[in-house]
């Protein structure tokens, strides 16, 4: 078993292009990450059961492989239908075959007599035409009327086209079959195809996939796209850009060299010519390089990549491209220009819902527009409020998979957060605590973030021992976890301290706290506990 998990692990480091000394616990993060996208990808739940296991966390590994089983046996059932099924409608096209082979005899005896019976009933032959119309005024008029209806329902259609067809055909010397016949001329039908093109040319507003474009009523540059930023050519999707784009990622997950991964998409656009059919390819490896421009404070290249992110057109990544517009827009200064791209980020949430639903998917925009509000607008109440929805979209999901649970367990985490802050009642905050204790999806990285919450809660609120407790269990993870996730982003609480402790004593034990737990602070676990026993002894006092 271990060879086999370390040889599936070279597949998908190989596969998805990751380096060789990526960390189990990165690796588990990631394919989290690519859940959130394909919840039903039967690979990716099994490779994250076993990484869970890999990983320590047996409870969680064992609910994922029973999920996995599941999943197994429910497309399994439904193979088994669908082969149950096929055999029934070929049984079923068996007997109209024999049934025809039946007839058959019959068939050859019904045209033999008919034969006979033709060749001993022959009509009188018409004369020929002598020339007079009247002998054939019905036939003249019928096709008349036939050609001028054709025609009607052709200029209807393609109003560039123009006929002179009615009562005076016959004084231009052509009749209407004549007509008819010069409909097919090469110049009538490069009208016919010119008329289609404009009217295809003129569909600009659908997409790819037959929904109409995603649209912002604040951002005026949404249409302002380079020509090779628009995946554009015709074909379908070639493996070799696949490989390239994976060995690009291979190479920069070691070097971290942005300017690297920016020309070699412009060098693939500029050689090989981006496809439609590749448009996701494009736009994957432009949000890589966002997030890679992101993490050096390069806002210019952030605001650049995000627009070509925008232009590929894969409106997977729309609310991808206005997270990034908004934080990098504020951090250069134009905080109304943010909050427009805010708002843009809002409305796409809004397209989602109405033409890509996904509980998974919707929850975490949700969450991420709270994370905006409260990060850059200082704005708690909006924070609150898109958690909430993200906490109602998932409660009201008709579908309870350990995928969408983890993301509530991320979403509840993140509510308990503004609810610390904005201080609320104790029986709100208790009842979300208990939801989150008892969720059994967290990791004890999150549960580190969980337990400084609660402690700072039930000390601003007096509640000593409740605090003292929370903060043990603090305590206890850091002697038992020699590292741990730095995903949790401090900042936007640390910030909100002044406004929602108004006692300075508590307040900087807060802070303290909060320094105590965030991984991005240099300091040794030692001194992490050292800070987290000086806030529990003077508790105790």
């Amino acid at each position: 078993m271990k060879k086999n998990f370390k040889k599936r692990l070279r597949i998908i480091k190989t596969k998805w292009g990751l380096a060789d000394d990526i960390r189990l616990e990165e690796l588990l993060s990631l394919v989290e990450k690519k859940l959130t996208h394909s919840p039903d990808d039967l690979e990716l739940n099994y490779l994250r059961a076993e990484l869970l296991r890999k990983t320590g966390q047996t409870k969680a590994a064992d609910t994922a492989y029973n999920d996995v089983i599941k999943r197994s046996k429910e497309r399994t059932d439904a193979r088994g239908k669908k082969l149950t099924d096929r055999i029934k409608q070929r049984q079923k096209q068996l007997r109209y075959t024999r049934a025809f082979f039946l007839l058959i005899p019959l068939l050859i005896i019904a045209l033999i007599s008919g034969f006979y019976w033709y060749s001993n009933h022959q009509l009188e032959v018409l004369k020929k035409d002598d020339g007079n119309p009247n002998n054939f005024a019905f036939t003249q008029w019928l096709a008349k009327q036939q050609a001028a209806k054709i025609v009607s329902n052709l200029q209807a259609t393609n109003p560039n086209l123009s006929f002179d067809f009615g009562s005076n055909v016959s004084k231009s010397g052509q009749d209407p079959m004549e007509f008819m016949q010069s409909l097919l001329s090469a110049e009538t039908q490069k009208k016919l195809r010119k008329g289609e093109d404009d009217k295809t040319a003129g569909d600009g507003e659908e997409g790819d996939d037959g929904k109409p474009k995603f649209s912002c009523d604040f951002d005026t540059q949404i249409a302002q796209c380079d020509a090779r930023d628009v995946p554009s050519a015709s074909g379908k999707k070639r493996d070799e850009v696949v490989l390239l784009m994976n060995a690009y990622r291979t190479i920069l997950n070691t070097e971290k060299d942005c300017e690297k991964l920016e020309k070699s998409i412009d060098k693939v656009g500029e050689q090989l010519k981006w496809r439609k059919s590749e448009k996701n390819i494009k736009a994957d490896m432009e949000d890589y390089a966002i997030e890679c421009f992101y993490r050096q404070n390069n806002n210019e290249k952030v605001i650049e990549h995000a627009r070509k992110l925008q232009c590929a057109g894969d409106t997977t990544f729309i609310n991808s491209v206005y997270w990034y517009l908004t934080a990098s827009v504020y951090q250069s200064g134009d905080v109304d220009k943010a909050k427009d791209m805010y708002r843009c980020f809002n409305q796409a949430i809004k397209y989602k819902e109405k033409y890509d639903f996904d509980t998974a998917s919707l929850a975490a925009r949700h969450r991420e527009s709270g994370a905006l509000a409260w990060l850059y607008f200082n704005d708690l109440n909006t924070a609150m409020s898109e958690l909430e929805k993200a906490r109602k979209t998932i409660k009201e999901s008709p579908k309870k998979t350990p995928m969408l649970n983890y993301v509530a367990s991320e979403i509840d985490l993140d509510l308990l957060e503004t609810y610390v802050t904005a201080n609320v009642d104790r029986d709100t905050f208790e009842q979300l605590h208990f939801d989150i204790n008892s969720s059994g999806y967290l990791t004890d990285g999150y549960k580190q973030i969980k337990d400084t919450l609660a402690g700072i809660y039930y000390m601003q609120n007096g509640k000593n021992t409740e605090a003292i407790h929370s903060l043990s269990n603090l305590n206890e993870r850091f002697k038992q976890m020699p590292e741990y996730i730095c995903s949790w982003d401090w900042s936007g609480f640390q910030r909100g301290l002044a406004g929602s402790i108004k006692n300075d004593a508590i307040r900087k034990k807060a802070d303290s706290l909060v320094v105590a737990t965030n991984c991005y602070v240099p300091q040794s676990n030692g001194e992490r506990m050292q800070k987290i026993n000086a806030v529990i002894n003077s508790l105790k006092q």
